[in-house]
């Protein structure tokens, strides 16, 4: 009887053990220019452009990465593996493992436009399938002669996500602002709001400027 006890108690000490050391072993740790992942020695980068995000990611977190008394977590991205790609869509950060390059939007090829309410569970109102739309849409955000601005009046946001058949597991996501005098959409890579002028005026998207869309 007492070995059988000394069995029982061995066997409970492990079952509560094990969570811990895979929780030790799964963790990031800093490292260069990115995340090393301290278990399987793989290290992450940050993807530069913060306009990339998955089109989907797991549910359960792959590890995390924890700063003093701040823990952020990161999902493995659907249709890679968890040692390619990762997403924290707290922070909107994506790693990459494998040293691919995402491209500019002109790279993405995008073939296709949503434009999102970002609400706690982002959804689409509208998508554009033509593709000389969309090629309007982009040939007016990348053109250096488009009119641009450092600041715009308040108005309705929303996000306008392209999709393309050359990187289907991403978007290519921009803020949009629908404001009483017209649509802009923000750069975030240079902080200004440029002027699409009349490609989405056939959608009802400006609400006022104390309204939500």
């Amino acid at each position: 009887m007492k070995n059988l006890k000394k069995v029982i108690c061995l066997a409970l000490a492990v079952i509560f053990l094990c969570p811990i050391l895979t929780s030790c072993g799964n963790k990031m740790v800093m490292t260069g220019a990115g995340l090393t992942h301290k278990k399987t020695g793989v290290e992450y980068l940050y993807v530069l452009d913060p306009c990339y995000q998955p089109k989907e990611y797991e549910t359960e977190p792959y590890t995390k990465w924890k700063y003093n008394d701040f823990t952020v977590e990161y999902y493995a991205v659907k249709g890679f593996e968890p040692t390619e790609w990762l997403y924290c869509p707290t922070l909107g950060e994506l790693l990459c493992a494998t040293g691919a390059e995402l491209p500019s939007l002109e790279g993405f090829a995008p073939n296709g436009v949503f434009i999102c309410v970002e609400a706690n569970v982002p959804y689409s109102i509208y998508e554009i399938k033509d593709q000389a739309t969309v090629d309007q849409i982009l040939q007016r955000l990348t053109d250096p002669e488009t009119p641009s601005y450092s600041t715009i009046m308040p108005g309705s946001n929303y996000t306008i996500k392209f999709v393309s058949e050359k990187y289907p597991e991403f978007y290519y996501s921009i803020v949009l602002v629908a404001a009483e005098d017209g649509v802009y959409v923000h750069d975030r890579m240079n902080g200004k709001y440029v002027d699409m002028g009349m490609l989405f005026d056939e959608y009802e998207l400006y609400h006022g400027e104390d309204e939500e869309p």
